[in-house]
């Protein structure tokens, strides 16, 4: 691996990415607003249908207020004050952009009569609203509702679908959405909502050859899809959405996804719709459904359909390819249906991933596809849902001598997953350490070279001349798999032999810092090496006290420490106790490990704490760092 040939780190989501997004959403909706009030002023009242000049003032006015309202009870006097203005004027008003964000944004905080009379005008314009740009937008949040409403209150205690589901509860949507899941809401009306919600699937399947194809109505449809199977889901920002609630539904809906699987199936034009954008969302969703409601005939059916109608169908190749390129089928040729084929991988059954999927689509193929950007996530998603180790053995078998070339490619997700399947399913683990090493020209080395080749996904002649390059995501990805691998002495050797101060600036970095939680919580490394750990990091504890995710490493430390080591832990860091204090982390360190308990009597700490654990608060917040790693894995 030649300099010039340097693998560079990807562009991944930062720490801030979840902080900085909500600032930036924030940022557009006071834009929207001042954008608004521009408009106004030029005599112009919003794209779409018309309004007249105090009526657009008014919204602009609702729009401002509504800025500051975090209450509940007053969002809904709101929303039931301005869709009683409007009343005889909903399909006008939805239709214009201004007054369409204010009735969407406040239609969850209507009472029960304004939503039923809301449910009733719309089911009279279905047609229009479906295919409108801004009324489109009511009517999903409406069925949304209706959903939420109809089986809020029969839903069991659970938990919301991963990290950014619980981000989502703090904000806009999760207000929105505790409001209508504890709301005590008539039997009568969450009748009515189940009745709209079937009329909104029926009108949807009787006109799909219509909606199919328009930019709104697809979009209606595809929510539709996904609430009839309980998935309740709604799109944050642009290009992002989060699934905030996965709802028991009842039995009757999940047939009329099937009846939406069955109509798209007998579409003389299915082979096509994989190759649009609109359509091949469209099938994602349904596939999806289709998982959730645990209908794996239908699974069957649609997976055989585009595989062998539509994916493996072969697109010659271009004029500036080489004429000894490996054909690939069409489904390899065009994004939409890339993402289709990930989702497909994603929800199939083991049988047809292994005797179909990979031996039709990816077999002969994994270094072709792992090399080529638009591809090598399709290869990523299917070790993702590798369950058989003979599977896995077969794509080892192609990409023996091409990882090398992956890495160079900057594809360094491939090998990440790959080195996560091959823990998933404890085998071919030596194998991948040889090829990785062989690949970052470091069988050879050790400690610390060893140690931040892997990392920094560089050969170490490379390294050599770059010293500050960063520490890659996906190499501490691999990393961490490799620690939790049956024999990862090789990398346990290394990181103890690394300088202490060097070992504690990896431990400080966002992503070398989750190397700590790989190491402390794998059960094939060993308690003496844990110890060493510990130990080999003395005079470094206030390094790793001061850093943000330093100091998470350091509460991992020292909650698998034993109770001499925790004590040379508080010790040391007693010893500059102001210092510790000049952080906020230092501060949650401090009143944690009872540091200041410990400088003003030591004994009296040795007999009351050091044997004790870190509290339980503190243990969920271990818990939490360590499912944390895999969802920063994943980016």
């Amino acid at each position: 691996m030649e300099e010039s040939t340097a693998i560079e780190p990807q562009t991944e989501r930062g720490s801030n990415h979840f902080k900085n997004r909500n600032k930036k959403k924030k940022s557009a909706g006071k834009r929207f607003l001042q954008n608004a009030k521009g408009f106004g002023r030029k005599n112009s009242f919003g794209r779409g249908a018309e309004l007249e000049q105090d009526e657009y003032n008014y919204f602009v006015e609702i729009l401002e207020a509504m800025n500051g309202l975090e209450d509940a009870d007053e969002r809904s006097t709101m929303a039931c004050n301005v869709y009683e203005q409007i009343r005889e004027k909903e399909i006008k008003t939805s239709s214009n952009q201004l007054s369409s964000r204010v009735l969407e944004n406040l239609l969850g905080f209507t009472d029960e009569s304004t939503l039923e009379h809301l449910m009733e005008v719309f089911v009279e314009n279905f047609r229009v609203v479906c295919c409108d740009k801004f009324a489109s937008h009511v009517l999903q949040k409406m069925l949304f509702i209706a959903v939420v409403r109809c089986v809020g209150g029969s839903q069991p205690d659970q938990e919301e679908d991963g990290p950014a589901a619980k981000k989502m509860a703090k904000g806009e949507l999760g207000r929105e959405l505790e409001y209508n899941m504890g709301h005590e809401f008539g039997e009568g009306h969450r009748k009515v909502c189940g009745k709209f919600v079937k009329k909104v699937a029926k009108f949807l399947l009787n006109n799909l050859e219509d909606f199919v194809w328009d930019s709104f109505g697809n979009y209606v449809i595809r929510q539709c899809i996904l609430n009839l199977a309980g998935i309740a889901e709604q799109k944050i920002s642009k290009g992002e959405s989060s699934v905030v609630k996965r709802l028991t539904v009842p039995e009757k809906w999940t047939k009329l996804i099937n009846e939406f699987s069955l109509r798209l199936l007998a579409w003389p034009q299915f082979a096509d719709l994989p190759y649009n954008e609109f359509t091949s969302v469209l099938l994602q969703n349904l596939l999806t459904s289709l998982a959730r409601s645990e209908d794996k005939f239908q699974l069957a059916q649609i997976g055989e359909k585009l595989l062998n109608e539509s994916f493996l169908k072969e697109e010659p190749p271009a004029e500036d390819d080489e004429p000894e390129a490996v054909p690939l089928p069409k489904v390899f040729q065009h994004d939409s249906s890339i993402r289709l084929l990930e989702v497909l991988l994603s929800v199939s059954s083991e049988d047809f991933l292994k005797d179909h999927l990979f031996k039709q689509l990816f077999q002969g193929k994994i270094v072709l596809l792992s090399n080529t950007r638009a591809t090598n996530f399709a290869v990523q998603k299917l070790l993702d849902n590798i369950a058989d180790k003979h599977l896995l053995e077969l794509f080892f078998s192609e990409l023996d001598a091409g990882l090398e070339e992956v890495l160079q490619q900057g594809h360094t997700g491939v090998v990440a997953n790959l080195a996560k399947a091959c823990n998933r399913l404890s085998c071919q683990q030596g194998k991948l350490i040889k090829l990785l090493l062989d690949a970052l020209h470091c069988s050879d080395a050790t400690g610390e070279k060893l140690l931040n080749s892997v990392l920094k996904l560089m050969p170490p002649e490379v390294l050599a001349k770059q010293e500050n390059a960063p520490i890659h995501l996906h190499g501490s990805v691999i990393l961490q798999a490799i620690l939790e691998f049956n024999k990862p002495i090789k990398l346990v050797s290394a990181i103890l032999e690394t300088k202490n101060d060097s070992l504690a600036k990896i431990f400080t970095d966002p992503r070398g810092s989750f190397v700590v939680n790989a190491f402390i919580t794998s059960k094939f490394v060993g308690e003496k090496s844990r110890e060493k750990l510990i130990r080999h990091l003395e005079g470094c504890y206030m390094d790793l006290a001061l850093s943000s995710h330093g100091s998470r490493a350091l509460e991992l430390l020292y909650g698998a420490a034993s109770p001499t080591q925790k004590e040379s832990i508080v010790k040391e860091l007693s010893e500059r106790v102001a210092q510790l204090n000049s952080k906020p982390w230092g501060v949650i360190i401090n009143r944690k490990l009872a540091v200041d308990s410990y400088r003003k009597n030591p004994t009296a700490w040795k007999n009351g704490t050091a044997a004790a654990p870190l509290n339980d608060k503190v243990g969920k917040l271990f818990d939490k760092v360590i499912g944390g790693a895999e969802s920063r894995k994943r980016k």
